[in-house]
């Protein structure tokens, strides 16, 4: 009878490790997995509900009549400062919320000008945009242009599960 060295347990422990850290790897492989196309899924329906968040706003903006009344919370005819990030420096928690899915959407409008109101120069202290309308194309000729378009910036917040929160921001001239 020869005597038994343990060489073979050694090794089969040595496999097994080998194993269960392999295994233990691929369930966190793929817990991350889902957890990315979670994430995934969370962006996409935050973009979602915020387009519904800037129609919402675009409809508010073309039914105002009153482009230099300020609405609180809402519609703000002058530019105000931005915090560090680009975005309107304002109290999130006094703006109307809509439900949207599992979001909630935040929306406000500014108008793109700057100094007292009214505004009685929009050209000079609004971000407009003015076009040059068809006409003549003879040297010297009169260059007609449209109105100015002044623009307005809408900025939506969509706070979702999982304490996500998500901005988004769009320039529309009016």
């Amino acid at each position: 009878m020869k005597r038994q060295q343990g060489s073979s347990l050694l090794l089969v422990l040595i496999v097994l490790g080998v194993m269960l850290a392999g295994a233990l790897a691929a369930v966190r492989s793929t817990d991350t997995a889902s957890q990315i196309a979670g994430n995934a899924a969370f962006r996409s329906a935050a973009r979602q509900s915020a387009d519904v968040g800037a129609s919402a706003a675009f409809a508010y903006l073309t039914a105002n009549a009153a482009v230099d009344t300020s609405v609180p919370n809402l519609y703000y005819p002058i530019r105000g400062t931005d915090d560090a990030a680009g975005l309107p420096a304002i109290a999130w928690g006094s703006v109307a919320a809509t439900t949207v899915g599992n979001n909630t959407v935040q929306w406000v409008v500014e108008r793109m000008c700057r100094g007292a109101l009214p505004v009685t120069d929009p050209q000079g202290q609004c971000l407009v945009d003015v076009q040059t309308a068809a006409g003549s194309n003879k040297i010297g000729a009169d260059a007609f242009s449209t109105p100015a378009n002044v623009f307005y910036r809408i900025t939506i917040r969509v706070r979702g599960p999982k304490n996500t929160e998500s901005f988004a921001q769009t320039l529309v001239s009016r």
